[in-house]
């Protein structure tokens, strides 16, 4: 299938940028031209999964993945003869490869869904206290939690101390690949940021953490902002593919800070919406945040960008756990049902969903909770719960763009994207009501590669990406705010019991 957002190689003009892409699917590859849309068909994918067990673990192979990029860079570079100015790189966030002293992997990549470090997460915010836990929350912008790397740390050390003393490096995945294709480890500031040990406002590793976590500063990668990256020229990946000799690369950044960039959603007044398996709301800001609502998070990009946000665990999740326990109907999703059902007006009747299924990151993050169906009686359909489980999504983002408003106030813009949409778009009608604000809905395909395509296209003189083209704007209805705010208090309520 054609990329939705794409030039047909014969009108393309370069210069080009080759965007690479780590999600929890697979590995991908595109080429872009200097209007930030993939050259033709371009673009290359090679599928994973993640190695999951009951205890928490979700990991995969490192070197697999280096080895997926390479096919996929020669599956988008073959027969194309132009240079590739520079490569831009993103992969899912917050992971961990153990390296040893020769730059040999000692675990595989621990990736952002591996919980086997919850327990270390709580012990540590209770030797920290709730004082130190809001100063470090305040200096890097994270909160304790099993997501992050100071936990993930402490709990190698103590259940795994072998490994532990042999280790050399603690490389996030990006970092990994670098060091594998070009003979060195490169770590973008932002992607270190989202480990959640980098002060926010100085790009240093907080001492507090390291001492934590039980490591020094030299066993974590060096931050380096995008205009920093290192030339390709003489690497490995360079020797080759003679094509990317003269390119530079652009250190790794997380998906999150790809996805608002590929579909730009990049101004103080706009956010970015993504909604796949999870879901998050993200502003990137030029600004100093002086005071960090507790429910957001702020990761450094370089001495100028900031990235805010919150995200929750379940979105695309959440309604697919609805679809096939519940039993809905296919043929809802086939016809005109969906959006009959999804665009209705509210009504009290409807379940009240808090859809915590792997439990809670924005706003308060707690591990621990669970999701809670409400309002559930013998006479309730199917339906309904779906309903119920979509109006609970929205309700999610609404907590969380709340205290968004106390940094910038009222967006100007919301631009979403993401495969749950893609799969019911009907359902932002309860979105825009529930924000009591329009949503767009940006129609690009795989918006974080792009994303990282374009940051590349930055570090390139004389580039002029194109906007991102909007699908649909879906206004809300006047008089359904109120509704949904006074679901939120009761959601409140009941997150709480979660």
């Amino acid at each position: 299938m054609s990329p939705r957002f794409s030039i047909p190689a014969e009108e393309a003009a370069g210069p080009y940028v080759l965007g690479l892409d780590v999600g929890s699917g697979g590995s991908r590859a595109a080429i872009y031209d200097a209007s930030g849309r993939e050259v033709g068909r371009r673009h290359h994918k090679v599928e994973h999964v993640f190695t999951s067990a009951p205890d928490g673990t979700s990991t995969i192979d490192a070197d697999q993945i280096v080895d997926e990029l390479t096919v996929a860079i020669g599956a988008v570079l073959g027969g194309f003869a132009e240079p590739v100015a520079a490569i831009g790189v993103d992969t899912f966030a917050s992971s961990l490869v153990v390296v040893d002293a020769a730059g040999e992997p000692l675990t595989p990549c621990i990736t952002y869904a591996d919980t086997r470090c919850r327990q270390q997460s709580a012990a540590l915010r209770t030797e920290l206290g709730e004082e130190t836990l809001a100063e470090l929350h305040d200096a890097t912008g994270a909160r304790m939690h099993s997501s992050y790397l100071a936990p993930r740390l402490r709990w190698l050390r103590e259940t795994e101390p072998d490994v532990f003393s042999r280790a050399a490096r603690f490389m996030a995945l990006g970092e990994f690949v670098a060091h594998r294709m070009l003979g060195t480890p490169v770590l973008g500031t932002a992607a270190a940021a989202w480990g959640g040990m980098l002060e926010r406002r100085t790009g240093a590793y907080e001492p507090r953490l390291l001492e934590a976590a039980g490591i020094d500063a030299e066993k974590l990668g060096a931050p380096t902002d995008p205009a920093e990256g290192p030339s390709l020229a003489g690497t490995p990946l360079a020797a080759r593919f003679p094509q990317l000799a003269g390119a530079r690369w652009v250190p790794v950044i997380g998906d999150g800070l790809a996805a608002n960039i590929g579909i730009g959603a990049t101004g103080e007044d706009a956010w970015g919406i993504s909604t796949a398996t999870s879901g998050a709301i993200r502003v990137l800001l030029d600004t100093d945040v002086p005071r960090l609502p507790t429910g957001l998070w702020a990761y450094r990009v370089d001495a100028r960008r900031t990235l805010v946000g919150s995200a929750m665990s379940d979105c695309g999740r959440a309604l697919d756990f609805a679809r096939t326990t519940f039993g809905v109907p296919d043929e809802l999703f086939a016809g005109p049902g969906i959006e009959e059902l999804l665009t209705a007006a509210p009504s009290a009747d409807t379940p009240l969903v808090v859809p915590f299924l792997s439990g809670e990151r924005g706003t308060k993050w707690r591990d621990g909770a669970r999701a809670i169906y409400a309002g559930v009686s013998a006479a309730t359909t199917p339906e309904e719960l779906l309903r119920g489980s979509i109006e609970g999504l929205a309700l999610s983002f609404l907590r969380i763009a709340d205290q968004l408003q106390e940094i910038g106030g009222a967006p100007r813009r919301i631009a979403l994207s993401g495969g749950m949409t893609g799969f019911v778009p009907s359902w932002l009608q309860i979105l825009a009501d529930a924000l009591d604000a329009p949503v767009e809905h940006v129609d690009v395909s795989r918006s974080t590669m792009r994303g990282s395509a374009l940051l590349a296209l930055e570090q390139v003189p004389g580039t002029d990406a194109a906007p991102a083209p909007v699908l649909r704007l879906v206004e809300p209805v006047a008089g359904r705010a109120d509704h949904y705010r006074e679901r939120l208090t009761r959601f409140e309520a009941l997150a709480d019991l979660a």
